[in-house]
């Protein structure tokens, strides 16, 4: 079971403290949202002064206009066994340890279009985005040279070249697209010798239906019967069979969502399944779970990356998150849930659930920064926050929990507080230890990144495990000019008879 606690937030108060070497380990699991390295500013605030009035017909959702981060709408390769990664704003990533930790290795083409897509074919990979043109490369990193426009038929009806999947089979090449507020999502065979060239015509694969599926509507509770955007086609084949997924409901929504149709042929024609919606959340921690892709990849198994929802400033704050997909006994896509805990691999010895040894009390106050209490670091969600006072000279966030436990891991959600990169104010490393109670009065360090020079929004880190009653947060460094933000602060382990 998990246990409760609170948290309190103290400056410089110390009763006892024990200095131990920490080792850096590589993790043994993995953590959502993805702990990825150097999350990159927003694509439209790059140039935004904060402060100015919000344009009323754009996605802020602020009052006035924020510099924020920005990761969404992922395409990945399982390549030759390491996972390649392209979100919109910044490529690519790659993982060698099956998405428990990621470097980052920034293309020559690295921001092409919002919703990069990614293919091998004919022993090239090719690459665009949407409004891009096309590129092909001879490795998934690269370098990538361009060959031109897709070359589409003019034609009244056809939705702008948004959100693209690019489909290799078995030699043909096939190009689905679609982000619009009413329309649908279509699909057309590409020259597989000159994939900027079209053959025969687009059609219509997926309609728009907010009658039919309530969870294509656009809202916090889907409530618009007339706007859906339906966007972000991928397709995957699996034991003859193609599967196009999409997404609708607005990706500023929680309510973000993703569906499947099935066909026998890359074209179609295409049938709903019954099983859909095929992945949606609406609560916890990850939310607004679409637009992503479904990949076959290690352990042979079937792997959704997903955008999550993470909006403060913008409907276009997002993060990236990674999860197990499956075909049920129907043979029917979906994705079993959205997970905000560790994860061992699949079928690993050490399985044991880590779950959360700290989640928020309400009766509480914070001493450094009574404006925004600590319990906002500790309340399952990527909207609120805790921050110190500025003068605070080391904030510390302390977690309690109800019974002596055995500490595994933690996970720090950071929100870069001022950030202005026209002011010089710019994303960075947060320095930190995480310290535990493991006697009344003694604190030892478990985790130090006191000289850590990375910049990880989402940090997750495992330590020896460790028997404690209290875990707590020493944060000694951020950013120049950057007020640093704690989103969430999450000490993971186990109770009970291990904890004892």
């Amino acid at each position: 079971m998990t246990s409760r606690c609170f948290l309190q937030v103290a400056g410089s108060l110390f009763l006892g403290f024990a200095t131990i070497a920490v080792a850096a380990a590589a993790p043994s699991r993995r953590i959502n949202p993805l702990a990825l390295p150097d999350y990159p500013i927003g694509r439209s605030v790059r140039d935004v002064a904060p402060g100015q009035p919000n344009d009323p017909a754009g996605l802020w959702l602020s009052e006035t206009t924020q510099q924020f981060r920005e990761l969404a709408d992922p395409s990945a390769l399982w390549h030759e066994g390491k996972w390649y990664l392209y979100p919109s704003v910044d490529m690519a990533w790659v993982s060698a340890d099956e998405g428990r930790t990621w470097a980052h290795h920034p293309l020559n083409v690295r921001d092409i279009g919002y919703a990069p897509t990614i293919v091998e074919h004919r022993g090239q990979f090719i690459l665009m985005a949407s409004h891009s043109g096309l590129y092909t490369g001879p490795t998934p990193l690269g370098p990538f040279a361009s060959i031109g426009q897709l070359e589409m038929p003019a034609r009244d009806g056809l939705p702008p070249p948004i959100d693209p999947m690019l489909f290799s089979d078995d030699g043909r090449l096939f190009y689905y697209w679609g982000c619009t507020p009413n329309s649908g999502l279509w699909g057309v065979e590409l020259d597989a010798a000159n994939p900027t060239k079209v053959i025969g015509e687009p059609k219509e694969l997926i309609p728009f239906r907010p009658d039919t599926y309530l969870f294509e509507r656009v809202g916090s509770a889907n409530q618009n019967p007339n706007t859906g955007w339906m966007e972000g086609p991928w397709m995957i084949k699996e034991g003859g069979r193609y599967y196009l997924t999409y997404s609708a409901g607005g990706t500023q929504y929680r309510t973000y969502t993703m569906g499947a149709y099935v066909g026998d042929s890359p074209l179609g024609p295409f049938k709903p399944q019954q099983r859909n919606p095929i992945f949606r959340t609406t609560e916890g921690l990850i939310t607004g779970t679409a637009h992503g892709c479904i990949v076959r990849g290690p352990r042979d198994r079937l792997w959704v990356f997903y955008t999550l929802f993470a909006g403060v400033a913008h409907g276009f704050e997002r993060r990236v998150g990674l999860d197990l997909a499956a075909i049920d006994e129907n043979g029917e896509l979906y994705v079993p849930r959205a997970t905000s805990t560790p994860q061992a691999l699949p079928d690993s010895a050490s399985a044991e659930a880590w779950l959360p040894l700290n989640e928020s009390e309400p009766n509480f106050g914070s001493s450094s920064a009574p404006n925004l209490s600590g319990r906002l670091a500790a309340d399952n969600a990527l909207t609120t926050w805790w921050q110190p006072a500025a003068d605070d000279p080391r904030p510390t966030l302390t977690a309690h929990f109800s019974t002596r436990a055995t500490i595994h891991a933690a996970r720090i959600v950071w929100r870069d507080v001022g950030l202005d990169t026209t002011a010089g104010k710019n994303p960075g490393a947060f320095r930190y230890r995480i310290e535990a109670e493991t006697a009344p009065g003694e604190w030892t360090t478990i985790i130090d990144r006191s000289e850590s020079a990375e910049d990880f929004l989402v940090d997750y880190r495992e330590c020896a495990p460790v028997h404690a009653t209290r875990a707590r947060l020493v944060i000694l460094g951020h950013p120049p000019g950057i007020q640093p933000g704690v989103t969430e602060f999450t000490v993971f382990g186990i109770t009970g008879r291990a904890g004892r």
